[in-house]
């Protein structure tokens, strides 16, 4: 899952009347720890990993497939350059179409300015964990300060927020390319001060929600109603050797490599597609392995190790007795509001 920042209102203080009355963009709800979000709960593959007394939510990660935007961008511009020289710049040279060269060269060139700036010297992962028994939320926070203006790392470190001074909000964005539009919707957390004083002096956010009202409901329901975070027959996700769940380019064309001529079989004509479009993916492949190459590792601090300990395995539920960490196939189920 490639991750961006995505440039929410983090600014003023966290009050129900304070956002709504300053029209946050983008605010659809502000979530009620005491009310249920939705009348189902569900992880949707966002579960990475489960301790004893906490869960880890995959937060997103550049490594696997970022770079995309920046991809875009350079193609774009390489194509505005090779394209509009014969036909463009002559014109332009006299005085002319100088708006047309702003739009067709400056347009790819700020998305590769914008992919360049998020995509670079991001976080190799941003797992967000949920310690109902500490009430604490550990996650991690990237300074936005390049060292070299629109280039370069930024402060990447983790950090701790007690879990009744932060507050959840649904928030939607539009996006799509110039034929279609769509809209995301991600889960923006936002950090009080105390609890006497709402100001935001922080945030982080779980992006792109399919479906966020049952997302809430998982998290609520784990951290103030002690559900379990399994449901009935679920095993405990692991990560992968690099230490991330999660799709990996470098692994997925190995297997690609694998299955070639099955996959001339059973799908000719994607496959026809994808060989035409492999100049395309070459220059994103590289751009993604310059996204690995400056991803920065985060540092999680001893006492958050500590905290959340090891995590489970089959054998630890096996001997769950009280299912406080997997739902009994005959208990009432709190992923779907009813009894088995």
């Amino acid at each position: 899952m490639a991750l961006m920042v995505l440039g929410f209102n983090t600014s003023g203080i966290s009050t129900d009347d304070a956002r709504q009355e300053n029209l946050v963009a983008g605010l659809i709800e502000r979530y009620d720890k005491r009310l249920p979000g939705s009348g189902q709960a569900s992880h949707q593959g966002r579960l990475s990993e489960v301790y004893r007394e906490a869960i880890e939510l995959n937060g997103g990660s550049l490594v696997s497939a970022g770079g995309w935007v920046t991809a875009i961008g350079l193609i774009g511009g390489v194509a505005s350059v090779s394209i509009g020289h014969e036909h463009f710049f002559d014109p332009i040279r006299n005085g002319r179409y100088f708006s047309f060269f702003l739009f067709q060269i400056a347009t790819p060139f700020a998305v590769f300015l914008i992919g360049l700036y998020f995509e670079m010297f991001s976080p190799s992962e941003m797992p967000i964990y949920f310690d109902r028994l500490r009430r604490k939320v550990y996650y991690v926070h990237q300074g936005k300060r390049k060292r070299f203006l629109l280039f370069g790392p930024t402060t990447v470190e983790a950090r701790t927020a007690d879990w009744s001074l932060v507050d959840c909000e649904l928030h939607a964005k539009m996006g799509g390319s110039t034929t279609s539009f769509r809209r995301t919707f991600h889960l923006l957390f936002l950090v009080r001060a105390s609890a006497t004083d709402p100001t935001i002096v922080d945030s982080f956010v779980l992006p792109s929600v399919e479906f966020p009202g049952a997302m809430w409901e998982y998290i609520r329901g784990y951290m103030e109603a002690g559900m379990p975070p399994l449901k009935a027959g679920e095993v405990s996700p692991t990560k992968g050797p690099q230490g991330i769940k999660g799709f990996d380019m470098v692994e997925a064309l190995k297997q690609r490599r694998k299955d070639y001529w099955r996959d001339w079989k059973e799908f000719p004509w994607t496959q026809l597609w994808q060989h035409l479009a492999l100049p395309l993916f070459v220059v994103f492949f590289v751009v993604n392995r310059f996204v690995v190459w400056t991803a920065q590792t985060v540092t999680w601090p001893k006492e958050i190790e500590d905290a959340l300990g090891a995590p489970i395995t089959e054998a630890d539920l096996s001997v769950d007795t009280r299912h406080t960490l997997r739902v009994a196939a005959t208990d009432e189920d709190p992923y779907e509001g009813r009894r088995r």
